[in-house]
C-alpha cells in the first residue's frame, strides 16, 4: 500500500471512528455515567447534595444559561441525584431544554414554570403510555408528577399505567387524588384555553368530561380488583 493510499484509509477510518464515538457519547446511558462521575467529583467537595445537584445542572451544556431561581426549583422538587440525572437526560435528549425552557424560565410565577415543565413531561408520558411503552411512561410520569403533585394531568396519566400494569394498589390513591384534582380543574379555569389543558397536557383531543369518566372507569376497575383479592 502506497503512501497515498494508507492516509486515505487512515482519514476515512478517523472519520468513521469519530462519528461511532460521538454517537455514543450522546446516548442516555453515555450522558448518565457523564454525570455520574461529574456528580462524585463534586461530592468529594463535601457539597451537600442539594448543593452538588445544583452544580449539575451549572455543569451541563445550556443549563447555566437559565436563571438561578427556576434551577434552584428544580432541584428542591426533583430532591434525588436519579431524579434530576433522568430529568436532564429526557430534557436533552428530546429537546425540551433548547426549545422550551429558556421561555419558560423567564416568567417570575416559579409555580406556573414548573406546572408548563410538568406538562410537556406528561404530554410525553401519555405519547409512551399510548404506545405499550409502560415502563418508560412510568418514569416520565413519575417526573412530572414531582415538578406538579397537585395537578390532574401528573396524577391521572401515572395512576392509569400502574392500572394498565396491574399495579391496582398504587393506582387506586392516584385517582382519588386526580379525580378531585379535575374536578377542581373545571371548575376554577376555562379548560379549553387553558395552558394546562387535556390537549397540551396529555394529547388528547377528547372533552375533559370524556376523559374523566374514563379515568372513573379505571378507578372502578382498580377497586374491584382489591376487592377481590
Amino acid at each position: 500500500m502506497d503512501n497515498f493510499t494508507f492516509w486515505v484509509v487512515f482519514i476515512f477510518a478517523a472519520i468513521t471512528f469519530y462519528r461511532l464515538w460521538s454517537r455514543y457519547g450522546t446516548t442516555p446511558k453515555a450522558r448518565v455515567a457523564a454525570m455520574l462521575r461529574r456528580y462524585h467529583a463534586l461530592e468529594r467537595r463535601g457539597l451537600s447534595e442539594q448543593e452538588c445537584l445544583l452544580q449539575l445542572l451549572y455543569m451541563g451544556r445550556g443549563w447555566r444559561n437559565l436563571p438561578h431561581p427556576f434551577l434552584v426549583e428544580l432541584v428542591s422538587r426533583l430532591r434525588s441525584k436519579e431524579d434530576i440525572m433522568r430529568f436532564i437526560s429526557v430534557s436533552e435528549e428530546y429537546r425540551y431544554l433548547r426549545d422550551h425552557y429558556p421561555a419558560i424560565a423567564q416568567g417570575t410565577d416559579l409555580e406556573a414554570a414548573m406546572a408548563e415543565v410538568a406538562c410537556l413531561f406528561a404530554n410525553f408520558g401519555s405519547r409512551l403510555h399510548a404506545e405499550g411503552r409502560f415502563k418508560e411512561a412510568e418514569f416520565v410520569q413519575k417526573l412530572a408528577l414531582l415538578l406538579q403533585p397537585h395537578q390532574y394531568f401528573t396524577t391521572l396519566p401515572l395512576a392509569a399505567t400502574y392500572h394498565e400494569t396491574g399495579r391496582h394498589a398504587d393506582a387506586l390513591p392516584l385517582f382519588e387524588r386526580g379525580l378531585a384534582h379535575v374536578k377542581k380543574f373545571t371548575e376554577d379555569t376555562n379548560h379549553r384555553d387553558s395552558p394546562l389543558s387535556p390537549a397540551k397536557c396529555l394529547g388528547a383531543d377528547t372533552e375533559i368530561t370524556k376523559l374523566q369518566k374514563s379515568y372513573r372507569k379505571m378507578y372502578a376497575d382498580c377497586r374491584k380488583a382489591l376487592e377481590s383479592n
